[in-house]
């Protein structure tokens, strides 16, 4: 490490809000991201994590993929084994709880367990899960399922 540089704590989660955010307390969300990255073997990673509204990530979502609408979660990861630089750091998780709240509505269930859903649906994101097959997509859901029960108010 240089002079003028100080390291960070690895295990780091920072969690902040932008816009009209209610209904999910951020400490929940932040100690339910630790819960997952334990389980996932990544504690001693760092996270951002944004809870927002629907316009905050309508705009993210247009800047970055080129869709002009609010979407429930976005990732953004910040490094890999390939960029030496950045250790340890997964990248950002971005959930809409507007969105969020719609489609718990609408699937008959709890914010809080949709809101659990789309982290969980956006850090297996940052290590590298996708859902561009039928193979990818039912790795990431048995993945998704096995995480979610580590929570007994999301069953």
């Amino acid at each position: 490490m240089k002079k003028n540089e100080s390291a960070v704590p690895a295990g780091r989660i920072g969690i902040v809000t932008r816009g009209n955010v209610s209904g999910i307390d951020p400490r929940t969300v932040k100690a339910r991201a630790q819960k997952v990255m334990d389980a996932l073997r990544v504690a001693d990673c760092e996270l951002s994590l944004v809870l927002c509204d629907d316009a905050f990530i309508r705009a993210l979502n247009r800047d970055y993929r080129g869709t002009d609408r609010p979407t429930d979660v976005l990732s953004f990861p910040l490094g890999d084994s390939h960029v030496p630089e950045l250790p340890g750091m997964l990248g950002d998780v971005i959930v809409s709880t507007e969105t969020a709240a719609r489609q718990a509505a609408a699937r008959g269930h709890s914010l809080r367990r949709e809101v659990t859903t789309l982290l969980i649906h956006g850090i297996l994101h940052l290590l590298g899960h996708t859902h561009d097959t039928d193979a990818d997509e039912a790795e990431m859901e048995r993945a998704s399922r096995k995480l979610l029960a580590l929570f007994p108010d999301c069953g």
